[in-house]
């Protein structure tokens, strides 16, 4: 992420966008079974205002809603929290893969 996009965001947008990569991406793996055999894919665009990031998988993904509480003593769990938290906006997408998508502000 730093390396496609570091040129193209603020440091904190930048770090904003690679703490969400990263727990969308932990989530496939965990959720999805992504693996060496099961591809995650990841979609960057930036454009006058936004940035907009779609991580993708063959998973049968989940439906789009606000997340649930979750046990701040277990491990686990705070990544869509996160997202809801940090994105400006979010979603999924279903087709021949699961997709989410979020947006943040540039500035």
């Amino acid at each position: 992420m730093r390396e496609a996009l570091g040129e193209e965001l603020s440091e904190q947008t930048l770090g904003d966008v690679e703490l969400l990569v990263s727990e969308l991406a932990t989530n496939s793996v965990r959720h999805a079974g992504c693996d060496d055999r099961h591809e995650l894919a990841m979609e960057t665009a930036v454009s006058g205002d936004r940035v907009r990031v779609r991580v993708c998988d063959h998973g049968k993904g989940f439906r789009a809603a606000r997340p649930a509480s979750t046990n701040a003593k277990e491990a686990g769990g705070f990544g869509l929290v996160l997202l809801e938290r940090v994105a400006d906006d979010w979603g999924v997408h279903r087709g021949e893969r699961f997709c989410v998508w979020f947006e943040l502000e540039r500035s």
